[in-house]
């Protein structure tokens, strides 16, 4: 049993190792990451989390060693914070990379620690957020350490659709950080000073010799534009982060519970009708249309650099979380190409796994063609967000407001989708394929054997343009009703609250012609 003096010691010692803790990386790395322009890791978890509900774990680990770890030689907390606390009172889990000690890097007590940690948000099921600021894997440690361990993304792979994931890549994260970030579902990138690659300009420069900075290499426009890993990008850490806890305000902590509502909130004053322009072939933005029918400032639009053409986001309506598909004719004509497809699919996995319903603002001309289109697998892409559709339980809402032609409206909850509700504008059009464009294909030898070409081709498409109109197709109960455009907020509303019925759970057995079931 220790004596007093013998406690007090001890007493001492943890106040040692705290105040090492809270080092980090020594006054001069602090110094420098704030010339950065960047917040040490300690900061950004306090911005993350409401105020003094943070727990820390593994505060006193350092770097693997055989020996006896000593105070003045530990690395504080082996360059990477995790524990847990609260994001606007639900409970979340939080790994920070350090950049400030090593790097930031992946050493084998580190990467314990950061295992941990998806390992406890997978069994307490709550929502896992990366402050990403690391350098890759730690050299000394790993490099003769046989052959590398896959469990943590195997892990990582396990909570994805279980508890959400937030990737803020603060720093320049090369090897395990980029690939961590990639997995998640929902990716921040701070401008500036954010990279994402599987090797940083040096690994580059020496496997294929070629000099690149890493703004080009993986900065934030490159994946929010380019190649789409990432999803948003933020001007500031404190930027990144205050997006990532809005995001987690739309989604439940996991998928055994369901998205937490707020206060409703009434529309921007917009007059629907009024958007769209008296011309068909011209374009108008649908984030008008969007802010018309939701909460007003509640839409957070997710990927909204990477291709355009289609519109995904979160936003409220009464209060409730939905998520929102739509077309933008603003680009090309709002056409799904292949990675207009594998947004959408993703955004509609994220929703279904969270049970967030889906509503689609349809104004497609179909799904893009050409050689271009064919050599990036469109057909595949667009097949794939179907097939997330079938595999989608939540309740879904389809609103037609001018072109639904072909499989591209198929892809964008066409009719038989188990829709709550489908509605159409007065100004909708509906066919396999547009009449202009159809009627050549479908009539070509009749057209080629008249007279006059051009007058059979438009006599053809004027017999059948009357068909494809929004009366036609609601009298074959393709769509439920047609709604003046004003009243699309109010009959989508009704859809989801009737929809929200289904969310109870089973009933308890009850006795059938006198014997239990």
């Amino acid at each position: 049993m220790l004596n007093k003096p013998e406690i007090n010691a001890r007493l001492a010692e943890l106040r040692a190792w705290e105040e090492k803790a809270v080092s980090m990386g020594g006054a001069d790395r602090l110094r420098r990451q704030r010339e950065a322009g960047k917040l040490n890791v300690r900061e950004r978890v306090d911005l993350l989390f409401d105020a003094s509900s943070f727990r820390e774990y593994g505060r006193f680990t350092s770097h693997y060693t055989q020996g006896v770890t000593r105070l003045e030689d530990a690395t504080p907390a082996d360059g990477v914070v995790m524990g847990f606390g609260d994001v606007d009172g639900r409970k979340a889990c939080v790994v920070g990379e350090d950049f400030t000690v090593k790097g930031g890097s992946h050493g084998v007590i580190n990467a314990r620690k950061k295992l941990h940690a998806i390992q406890m948000a997978r069994r307490e099921r709550v929502p896992l957020v990366w402050l990403l600021d690391g350098a890759g894997a730690r050299g000394q440690e790993l490099m003769n350490d046989g052959l590398p361990d896959v469990t943590h993304f195997l892990e990582l792979a396990r909570l994805s659709g279980t508890a959400p994931q937030v990737g803020i890549v603060l720093g320049p994260c090369a090897g395990d950080s980029a690939l961590v970030a990639a997995g998640c579902e929902f990716v921040i990138m701070r401008k500036g000073t954010s990279m994402l690659a599987a090797g940083g300009p040096p690994v580059v420069k020496a496997a294929i010799g070629m000099t690149v900075t890493k703004e080009d290499l993986g900065g934030s426009r490159m994946h929010c534009e380019v190649s789409g890993v990432a999803d948003n990008e933020a001007a500031t850490d404190e930027e990144a982060i205050a997006l990532a806890r809005r995001f987690l305000s739309y989604l439940p902590q996991n998928a055994w519970s369901y998205p937490p509502s707020s206060a409703a909130v009434p529309p921007e004053d917009v007059d629907l009708l009024s958007i769209l322009p008296a011309e068909k072939k011209r374009p108008y933005d649908m984030h008008r249309v969007i802010r018309g029918i939701v909460d007003a400032g509640s839409f957070l639009e997710k990927k909204p650099a990477y291709a355009k053409m289609i519109i995904t986001g979160f936003a409220r309506i009464d209060g409730h979380p939905v998520g929102i598909v739509a077309n933008q004719p603003m680009v090309q004509a709002g056409a799904i190409t292949a990675a207009a497809a594998d947004k959408a699919r993703h955004f509609i996995e994220l929703c279904s796994a969270y049970h967030v319903p889906l509503v689609f603002l349809q104004d497609v001309p179909g799904v893009m063609t050409g050689p271009q289109a064919e050599r990036e697998g469109t057909l595949r892409a667009g097949l794939a967000v179907v097939s997330a559709l079938a595999w989608s339980a939540v309740p879904k809402i389809t609103v037609v407001v001018r072109k639904a032609f072909g499989f591209g409206a198929c892809a964008m909850a066409g009719w038989g989708g188990e829709q709550s509700l489908v509605v159409a504008w007065p100004t909708a059009d509906f066919a396999s394929l547009p009449v202009q464009g159809g009627a050549a294909a479908a009539f070509k030898s009749e057209i080629e054997a008249a007279p006059d070409a051009e007058a059979a081709l438009r006599q053809i498409e004027a017999r059948y343009a009357g068909g494809t109109g929004p009366f036609n197709a609601a009298a074959r109960f393709t769509v439920h009703d047609v709604i003046d455009p004003n009243q699309t907020r109010d009959r989508v509303s009704h859809a989801l609250e009737l929809s929200r019925a289904r969310r109870s759970a089973s009933p308890e057995p009850v006795p059938k012609f006198g014997v239990m079931p």
